[in-house]
């Protein structure tokens, strides 16, 4: 008898490269798997136990179960040799849709295509997942006062940033979201919260007007400031932390996010968008017309035909260019402007994880970007982006599907160290997967990816694998 709520998969293949490092959408949102230079071999296998919510051999509903996973990657290259990662093991129980889980989970965060979108703007899969622990609801739990016509999904999380260059960084993460209507047409709304806080680090000590002894605000006693988002007047004197903190404690960010999804004939129509914040002059909306914004269609079940079938469309506009306004103090104006995304004083390295963007992927580290045409030395040099992008997915037969990504980018620097003139960067990708006949659930994939432009040195790269489920 076969278990559907196990499943398991390996697959292994090599990267290759003109320049030696990997193409942008070789590497993009795969949550750290996928090494930054080639030639490259990469062996990767995964095991799941998912939830069952439905016990057909009872006849009745699961209330109570539990979910486990793992995903061991190896890769090897002639500079690095070998590096092991795991971006994904975790345990999880739960009682109805309400769980509680532990570890590494791949997850984006928000309202969005999961499948095809270029990255949710803020946790995209594009770097190895932090590890946590997290209580929520399982997917949109609807809610049955309200006849089920509202549904809610939520989440509550603590993390640890295990990062090199300052030690002990933790993670807090909220989000909560809505949606309206229970059959044709439905309406989402709902908002996440994610923040950097505590720390320590020898570099911090020759920032004092940054930390106390190179020691940010670590006592659980801050931690409502860090949940709530708020400091009192001259809190920071009282409790002996350095001036930079009595604006914040640590470094937020997230985004407020609205969809909506319909059905229209044989697709499923579904329009988003993600307005990004990072501190009261963005999330009081300042910085509008900032954020990411989405179109997908989707072929629904039992519509595919025997040639070829469009199976995925999304388009997508992502723009980080406004901020609040390119200065950091506004005369006459409560608020601050000049956002600088993703980057922070504290923490040098800002919203990144083991070298990669946690978020948007286009607002990137300036260690991936040609370092002939760098003098911002700020982790994050180039975060003012307008960004367009088309991603689309289809199947010709039941053999053989196919993936394309393509995206182009005018990149303008960040707040007061623009580029004049701004950058142009295009970056494409068109992969195939091939069921190898007479092998159940084993198939080939190819892709290859090119990248054009004045963000990265110009290169061309590929990728051939061999995958098997079960």
């Amino acid at each position: 008898m076969v278990v559907s709520n196990l499943e398991a998969s390996v697959e292994a293949g090599a990267y290759v490269s003109s320049n030696g490092e990997t193409p942008f959408w070789l590497r993009t949102n795969q949550f750290g798997t996928v090494p930054d230079r080639a030639t490259a071999g990469v062996v990767q296998a995964t095991a799941r136990k998912n939830y069952i919510f439905y016990d057909s051999l009872a006849g009745k509903p699961r209330k109570f179960d539990w979910r486990a996973g793992v995903s061991p990657v190896g890769m090897y290259n002639k500079e690095s040799k070998f590096e092991f990662v795991l971006p994904e093991a975790h345990a999880g129980v739960r009682f109805k849709r309400m769980e509680l889980w532990v570890g590494r989970r791949r997850e984006v965060m928000g309202l969005g295509d999961t499948t095809m979108s270029s990255g949710f703007y803020a946790v995209s899969g594009n770097s190895l997942p932090v590890p946590k622990v997290q209580i929520g609801t399982v997917g949109f739990s609807p809610l049955k006062f309200t006849g089920n016509f509202v549904a809610v999904h939520a989440g509550f999380a603590h993390g640890w940033f295990n990062t090199d260059y300052i030690q002990g960084v933790r993670l807090h993460q909220k989000f909560v979201y809505l949606r309206f209507g229970k059959r044709k047409s439905k309406l989402y709304a709902g908002l996440n919260h994610n923040v950097m806080w505590a720390g320590h680090s020898d570099y911090l000590k020759l920032h004092p007007e940054l930390a106390v002894n190179g020691e940010l605000p670590s006592s659980w006693s801050v931690y409502p400031n860090v949940v709530l988002a708020f400091t009192s007047k001259n809190w920071f004197e009282k409790n002996g932390y350095g001036a930079f903190d009595s604006y914040r404690v640590g470094n937020h960010l997230g985004s407020y996010d609205i969809a909506f999804e319909t059905k229209l004939n044989k697709y499923r129509l579904f329009v988003y968008h993600q307005h990004p914040f990072e501190d009261v002059s963005s999330m009081l909306f300042k910085n509008i017309p900032d954020g990411l914004y989405g179109i997908n269609l989707k072929l629904l079940p039992g519509n595919l035909v025997s040639g070829f079938a469009l199976t995925h469309l999304t388009l997508e506009f992502l723009s980080t260019k406004n901020q609040s306004g390119s200065e950091f103090y506004i005369p006459g104006s409560k608020y601050q402007g000049a956002d600088n995304y993703f980057n922070h004083t504290q923490y040098s390295e800002g919203w990144s994880y083991k070298g990669r963007t946690v978020g948007t992927p286009f607002i990137i580290p300036g260690k991936d970007m040609d370092q002939s045409k760098l003098d911002n030395q700020r982790f994050f040099p180039n975060n003012r982006v307008n960004m367009y992008y088309l991603g689309a997915q289809g199947k010709v037969g039941r053999s053989l599907g196919l993936t394309l990504k393509v995206s182009y980018s005018k990149n303008f620097g960040t707040p007061g160290a623009d580029f004049d003139p701004p950058r142009g960067q295009f970056s494409s990708v068109l992969g195939a997967q091939y069921a190898v006949p007479g092998l159940k659930n084993a198939s080939i994939i190819a892709r290859i990816a090119t990248d054009q432009g004045e963000i990265f040195k110009r290169r061309t790269g590929g990728y051939i694998g061999f995958r098997k489920d079960w």
